[in-house]
């Protein structure tokens, strides 16, 4: 496959995508979004919560990605997140229902919060609304 790339995503739980051929990924790193096409140079960062996109010849899809590692070697783009979602597969209504819960959590600030988990909650329920508001808005 020329002037392809070979994406594979994967989570603790399960394989999300495995050498899908892709001319073009974005990736949500901490120091910035990164773009990589064929023939990029190698390298490894982390990653941050955010939206994952990729071009292939027929469309351009996304997923939501939380926390993990990116790398990149030979043409071959690794992620390995703690979490990863198709946006196709994000329920627009349960990401608002965590975003409030994780809210609500927050402002009790009861003694038995758990303070970092509480917020990675309310991130990941962002992330997901803002993955929703995509899809609809790129349809």
């Amino acid at each position: 496959m020329k002037n392809k790339l070979l994406l594979t995503i994967l989570t603790p739980e399960k394989p999300v995508l495995t050498d899908k051929p892709v001319d073009f990924v974005a990736i949500p790193a901490f120091g910035g979004e990164m773009g990589v096409l064929p023939g990029h140079a190698s390298f490894v960062v982390q990653l941050k919560e955010g939206v994952l996109k990729y071009k292939d010849e027929h469309r351009r899809e996304m997923f939501a990605v939380l926390n993990g590692f990116a790398e990149v070697h030979a043409d071959k783009v690794l992620i390995l997140a703690e979490a990863a979602e198709f946006a196709k597969e994000v329920d627009e209504e349960r990401a608002r229902q965590a975003y409030q819960k994780a809210k609500e959590s927050l402002a009790m600030r009861g003694k038995d919060l758990d303070l970092d988990a509480a917020q990675a909650a309310l991130r990941r329920a962002i992330l997901r609304i803002k993955i929703a508001e995509f899809r609809k808005k790129y349809k």
